[in-house]
């Protein structure tokens, strides 16, 4: 019987993983993982999965983007609609 310490001789030396093997299964347990709720994710990990910084809109365009004109805090006497 093998006890935990004893190194396996069956293993080659070339079972040891590559980075993009190791990049892989990564993303497949953030993806996992992620069906549950956030996750933080290792920036090279990230890379590999397809992340990008967003550069097309600036923060405050973003939120502008989430309304459309009409100001949902307005008082309905003062937004002259009747």
């Amino acid at each position: 019987m093998k006890t935990p310490n004893t190194p396996d001789k069956t293993t080659p030396a070339s079972a040891a993983l590559t980075d993009q093997d190791y990049l892989t299964l990564a993303s497949s347990m953030i993806n996992a993982e992620s069906q549950i709720g956030p996750v933080p994710v290792d920036p090279d990990i990230a890379d590999a999965m397809g992340a990008f910084a967003e550069d097309a809109l600036s923060a405050d365009d973003a939120l502008d983007s989430h309304f459309d004109g009409i100001d949902p805090t307005a008082d309905a006497e003062g937004s002259n609609h009747g």
